[in-house]
């Protein structure tokens, strides 16, 4: 490469779309994104599972898109990487080809395996070994479910890729996976950095399914000459291994340097919150629940800790646009997949996130629900109330992580798409009582994967604003939250009958 290749171009693939960014490594500077959703899933499809190829070709179109976009000559690209979405794998025989769709990482069609897996090594011992708790979200036993159910593919498989390795390999060829993104296959023994060879042995999976693991930021090969004439890239352009999405986004928003930096709340779709600690260390004693997800971040050497408040911006974005009119909403609400229940109060309240972390609150998700509506409450009454919702949801994830650490970090960072909303930011501060931080976005776009490919992880990046909390909301805000917290466990418990004492679900 020559002293011009200073652009990096991250690939981001999501749950609904992939999306290309390109980063000014030399100056610094984000340079822009697209973003091409899947294709449609035909009429029939199962609900639960992905397109491989499918996603492939939406990955390719966000390449080509940000070649065009950026009109830089191609001797200008220092490398490309990839984030993912983790949970999802995809089975490829000897020739590279998947041999059935992917399972969506929200899909539970595994449940009935997790007792498999609970059986060979116990709850607290899979939590020990992996970081992450019995669920049928996470990739061990959903690999199961398809060794029962899809047995010609599991037959024909010849490796087990995470969807990060699946656009990996993709790109350039390369069989490899990294530790921050495969986490949540709960094939990886956390404290010895490798594949979990005794939990493979134990439920009769053979290790040469699993590709070689590299660190995030080595380089994985050259282009390949196929995909380079399909997006307008060299041939040879350096693939670098990726990481795991929420590691991507809070390796763009905080220095991986910075010793006191506190957690990062990545507010996109769901709001997944993180903690960077030096070392990998388990706690002692796993207790009743397990309140922490952990795994080996992107910088080697650190440990992520991460609880997630749910799909808070999902829920957001159902309320977006609402009829202005009062009359029209109840209806609307319900047209859009939400529960309207009657409350016990004056006070509107929208459940909107997840405030309980563990196998409870991880199997008993309740829908998005609209408690008190009232016929005068207006569209911008239930958005600020689910606003609300969403900040009480990751007030209990920083709870979460405070408790670990034995005391609250002074500082929040914030990213991802929730954060553009000032009124929401300045809400979390409050709702918080700590200081919220929101990186300039357009600054840290593709920053991560920057940041891996060239190795400087210790810079902070530029730009930004800081969102100081109000302490004479402090008192309001803890009734607040003590309140979402009642009636989102009313509504685990009782999701098709009462939500709150003497109310009755419409």
């Amino acid at each position: 490469m020559t002293a011009d290749a200073t652009i990096v171009v991250t690939l981001d693939i999501g749950g609904s779309a992939a999306k290309a960014s390109g980063y000014d490594a030399a100056r610094e500077a984000s340079l822009g994104m697209t973003a091409v959703r899947y294709p449609a899933a035909p009429a029939g499809q199962d609900p639960g599972m992905f397109d491989p190829d499918g996603w492939w070709s939406a990955a390719v179109a966000a390449l080509r898109g940000i070649r065009e976009l950026l009109g830089e000559p191609a001797g200008r690209y220092l490398g490309i990487t990839v984030s993912a979405i983790r949970i999802p794998f995809v089975l490829v025989d000897g020739h590279g080809d998947a041999v059935m769709p992917g399972l969506l990482n929200r899909d539970r069609r595994a449940a009935p395996n997790v007792e498999q897996v609970t059986s060979a090594i116990g709850a607290a011992g899979l939590y020990q070994l992996t970081g992450h708790w019995p669920a049928p979200e996470f990739g061990l036993p959903k690999l199961l479910w398809v060794r029962e159910t899809c047995a010609d593919a599991w037959r024909a498989a010849d490796k087990v890729l995470q969807l990060h390795d699946w656009f990996i390999y993709r790109l350039c060829g390369v069989l490899a996976s990294e530790r921050s993104s495969a986490a949540m296959s709960q094939l990886i023994d956390f404290s010895a950095g490798n594949w979990a060879g005794e939990l493979l042995a134990a439920l009769g999976i053979s290790a040469s399914l699993l590709p070689d693991l590299r660190p995030a930021g080595a380089l994985a090969g050259p282009l390949r000459a196929e995909v380079a004439e399909a997006t307008g890239f060299a041939p040879g352009t350096p693939v670098h291994v990726g990481c795991g999405d929420s590691h991507m986004s809070a390796l763009s928003a905080v220095s991986a340097d910075q010793g006191d930096a506190g957690p990062v709340v990545v507010a996109g779709t769901t709001a997944p919150v993180m903690l960077i600690e030096p070392g990998a260390r388990l706690p002692a004693d796993t207790g009743a629940l397990f309140p922490l997800l952990l795994s080996e971040h992107a910088i080697a050497g650190r440990t992520a800790l991460e609880a997630n408040a749910g799909p808070t911006g999902s829920i957001a974005d159902r309320l977006a646009d609402l009829p202005g009119q009062p009359g029209e909403l109840a209806s609307e609400l319900v047209t859009r997949g939400l529960q309207l229940a009657d409350g016990d109060g004056d006070e509107l309240v929208v459940l909107a996130g997840n405030p309980f972390f563990g196998p409870d609150g991880w199997s008993k998700v309740p829908p998005p629900t609209v408690i008190g509506l009232r016929k005068g409450d207006s569209s911008d009454d239930v958005m600020r109330a689910c606003l609300h919702g969403t900040c009480y949801a990751v007030r209990s994830m920083l709870d979460c992580i405070a408790q670990r650490r034995g005391g609250h970090r002074a500082q929040v960072t914030a990213t991802g798409g929730m954060s553009r909303n000032s009124e929401w930011s300045q809400l979390l501060a409050d709702v918080a009582g700590r200081p919220v931080t929101v990186p300039a976005l357009d600054r840290v776009s593709g920053r991560g994967g920057a940041l891996l490919v060239t190795g400087q992880h210790g810079r902070q990046p530029a730009g930004g604003r800081t969102y100081l909390p109000n302490p004479e909301a402090a008192a309001v805000h803890a009734a607040g939250a003590a309140r979402y917290q009642r009636l989102y466990r009313a509504a685990q418990l009782e999701t098709q009958d009462r939500l709150v004492t003497g109310a009755r679900t419409r």
